[in-house]
């Protein structure tokens, strides 16, 4: 019977370390995924707020100003909710605990956006509140469909993309 020998200088080998360009992988969805949906809604959100009023461009880009720092917040709150959320939804199928998760974090963007892109457009009045809701609830399906597509599509791509990189 033979047996093996494990040398020395095997177990003292370190680990390889990762491809230069691998931290930078996992930023890459950061700087290009969450500005675009910032984008996206801002757009929306003003347009439900203004309408095509003269200088629609001019008060877009300040509203997508003003959202954008917004998004890590709602990414941060995203991933607690999905922490905490995640193992009590396990019993649940895959696919409702995945809806569940998109639509909850719909309703947290969209609460977040329309906060951020009513402030913006309109200022702090009296107006606001009736102004904010009438925003938050019309740009919620663009909310849910951005959510779904990210659940089931955009999420399990980026996963494997990033998984590629390892």
């Amino acid at each position: 019977m033979k047996t093996s020998v494990v040398m020395p200088s095997a177990l003292a080998t370190p680990a390889p370390s990762p491809a230069p360009g691998f931290r930078w992988r996992r930023l890459v969805p950061l700087f290009t995924i969450m500005p675009t949906i910032c984008l996206i809604l801002s757009g929306l959100i003003t347009w439900l707020n203004l309408g095509w009023v003269d200088g629609f461009f001019g008060r877009w880009m300040r509203a997508f100003v003003t959202a954008l720092p917004v998004m890590p917040v709602g990414l941060l709150t995203l991933v607690t909710l999905e922490r905490v959320l995640g193992p009590r939804l396990l019993a649940w199928p895959r696919v409702v605990a995945q809806v569940l998760l998109a639509l909850c974090a719909a309703l947290v963007m969209e609460l977040l956006m329309a906060s951020a892109v009513t402030l913006s457009n309109q200022g702090l009045s009296a107006a606001f509140p009736g102004q904010w809701l009438a925003a938050f609830l019309r740009s919620l399906p663009a909310g849910v469909v951005i959510s779904l597509l990210m659940a089931f599509v955009i999420k399990p791509r980026l996963a494997r993309w990033v998984g590629a990189g390892q």
